[in-house]
Formats: structure tokens, sequence, C-alpha cells
């Protein structure tokens, strides 16, 4: 099974909430796992976000880092070009996305006939991501 993690499930492998267990079920069972290359800096953001309100100590900080940096190495990235910016461009005239959930979903449906599934969280991503026929899984729901 091959599919595309937005950033907003991915961090779910990372950070225990809700959907963390499903998160792990998935990428066991995922033959390839797709990301975008600015997943890696919406990670760190999210760490360091966790880390500035004291969610997490410095230690689980550089913990959750070198994680993600180890398992980085084995996702398949999805480049940022020029095809993906103009069909973000677009996802944002059809949807009104946020900035980086048009280049997630973009990178996803320029994949649209190698995945099997796009793994979500955020609610109108999803529903944009439905629109433009994708098959979702949302690990929350």
């Amino acid at each position: 099974m091959n599919l595309y993690f937005d950033t907003s499930a991915l961090i779910k492998k990372y950070i225990f909430e809700a959907g963390s267990e499903q998160v792990d079920e998935l990428m066991n069972k995922a033959d390839r796992v797709f990301v975008s290359e600015i997943t890696e800096i919406e990670s760190y953001s999210t760490f360091k976000r966790l880390s500035v309100e004291k969610a997490i100590n410095e230690n689980e900080y550089d913990i959750l880092k070198n994680e993600f940096e180890f398992d980085n190495q084995y996702f398949d990235h999805v480049g940022f070009d020029e095809n993906i910016i103009n069909t973000a461009k677009s996802l944002i005239e059809k949807y009104q996305l946020k900035t980086l959930d048009s280049i997630q979903l973009g990178s996803a449906l320029i994949l649209k006939e190698e995945i099997d599934y796009f793994v979500a969280c955020d609610e109108k991503l999803i529903a944009s991501g439905k629109k433009e026929g994708l098959r979702i899984i949302n690990p929350v729901a």
C-alpha cells in the first residue's frame, strides 16, 4: 500500500496524541510513504512550537528531531517544482486552502495514480482531497 502523508497526520508518529496508534499501524502496512519536501520544515516547526510552549522539554525536542531525521531518509520525497506550484495555486483558487495545505494536496494529486490513500487530519484539506478524487484516511476519525 502506497500512502501520501500530510504533516498533520505524519506528526502523530512523533507526538503521541489522538490518531498516533492508527498512524503507526498505517506506517507498518505501507510499502511506500510519500511526503512533500516541505514536510521536514513543517515538522521541525511543530517540534519547535511544542518546545517553546513547554509541551516538550529540550531533550524531547532533540529526540523528536533525531527520530524524524532517521525516518525521513526512508520516505519518498515529492519535489517542489513548477508543476506543484501551479497545482497549488489552482487549489487555492478552488478551495481557499492555506499555502502549505495547497502544496501538500498538490503534491498528493501529482501522485494520484501512484498512491492508494492521502493521509491527513485537517478537515478542510480532507474535504478538498475528496473533491479532487483522492481516497482519504483520517487517522483521527
